[in-house]
């Protein structure tokens, strides 16, 4: 798979202009995607109207998303639900105090080793969970704040990998990391 360029475009649900597009190349071809920052709502160039991918879709997906599906330029958006096993979920949810919905962030937490026996990871028979998900400590979020619940639940921290240090000089022949000793 290769990814092409990004870019932020106008957003078919909300209208907002925080909508992240991307562009993939599989063997199958050219996909284009869509999540809106504001909204929350994606799609894909592959969810047509009777679509292989769209019935897919509407099969394994909550009631509550299908029934907030949007319809734009022959494309179905739907709210996203995001789920990172060591930080958490995010997900869109019924809100009763206004008759509608927005978006929930539950935070991932460490379980303790006295519990794990609890938490068998059905995928690798043997192995348990590490994280379960808080639900008691839930935030929520309104229907126009994705990003503020994306931030919540940690998408846009910075990774934590190593940062190596570039030396600063170059060497006779221009790569990195070569240098002589002068002698004075």
């Amino acid at each position: 798979m290769k990814q092409g360029q990004d870019k932020l475009t106008t957003c078919k649900c909300c209208g907002g202009d925080a909508c992240y597009e991307s562009e993939f190349t599989t063997q199958e071809g050219k996909i284009d995607t869509w999540l809106c920052m504001t909204c929350g709502f994606t799609s894909n160039s592959t969810m047509t109207e009777d679509s292989e991918t769209l019935n897919q879709t509407l099969e394994l997906t909550a009631t509550m998303i299908k029934d907030l599906r949007q319809n734009h330029d022959g494309l179905a958006y739907f709210p996203t639900a995001i789920t990172m096993p060591d930080k958490g979920m995010l997900f869109p949810e019924p809100i009763k105090s206004t008759d509608g919905w927005g978006w929930t962030v539950v935070k991932a937490i460490p379980i303790l080793k006295e519990e794990k026996e609890k938490f068998p990871d059905p995928k690798n028979p043997g192995t348990f969970y590490k994280y379960k998900m808080d639900m008691k400590n839930l935030k929520r979020f309104d229907k126009l704040c994705f990003m503020d619940a994306a931030e919540e639940l940690g998408m846009f921290e910075k990774p934590t990998t190593p940062v190596y240090n570039i030396p600063e000089k170059i060497g006779k022949s221009g790569e990195f990391g070569t240098s002589s000793v002068s002698e004075k």
